[in-house]
């Protein structure tokens, strides 16, 4: 069975890092981590441009988006394909979907929609897309509310947005749903919960599907 590409994403907030830790600890070296942007040591200086430099949110939406797709061609030539070819699957912190949710939804840039199928193509053509993104859904004011009050959190310019911005973000998740293999995990739920419907969702689509006997 060939090796199978994960995507995990969700709303700040969603509970999303922790169920890649737990999965982290639970699967260990059989599967490699990784994130977005970022996941190789050329990825992770775009990431430092794009998320972590405050200059970011002065440049121009289409130079940011220019950005994320550099950092995700990166990866994907450097990581993704090389990992999935040894027969390891890759399970990635972020995706595309984060692009089409934050930046086009999100932060309304709806004439980039053209532009991400575009990029989408050439950066996906001739190699392997993602076989599922699990996106952690979570209503827009829990979310908020939850970046809010996190002081361990880092916070960039990213989050600093009114609760309209969150629920454009979510609303942008949906419409990404709609023609890819997504999965809606409810993320009120207590993480055990979560992690529990992560497994099984897991063993369900066939991506490690020896999950499935040892989920209690």
């Amino acid at each position: 069975m060939k090796a199978k590409y994960v995507i995990f994403d969700g709303m700040d907030g969603s509970g999303k890092g922790t169920q890649m830790d737990l999965l982290q600890k639970k699967l260990g070296d059989r599967v490699v981590f990784t994130r977005e942007p970022g996941g190789t040591p050329f990825a992770e200086k775009i990431r430092m441009l794009v998320r972590d430099d405050p200059l970011a949110g002065e440049s121009t939406a289409l130079n940011n988006f220019f950005l994320f797709w550099a950092a995700r061609e990166e990866l994907q030539h450097n990581l993704v394909m090389p990992t999935l070819q040894s027969g390891k699957p890759v399970f990635s912190d972020r995706g595309d979907s984060s692009t089409y949710a934050f930046q086009l939804w999100g932060e309304e840039h709806l004439e980039l929609l053209d532009m991400f199928g575009r990029m989408r193509d050439l950066v996906f053509d001739e190699r392997h897309e993602p076989d599922l993104y699990i996106v952690f859904d979570l209503p827009a004011d829990v979310a908020r509310a939850r970046v809010m009050v996190d002081a361990a959190r880092n916070r960039n310019h990213f989050d600093d947005r009114d609760l309209a911005y969150y629920e454009r973000v979510r609303e942008g998740f949906i419409r990404f749903g709609r023609n890819l293999p997504v999965v809606f995990i409810d993320a009120t739920w207590k993480p055990a919960e979560i992690h529990r419907k992560v497994l099984m969702t897991l063993a369900a689509e066939m991506i490690i599907p020896e999950l499935a006997f040892v989920i209690d």
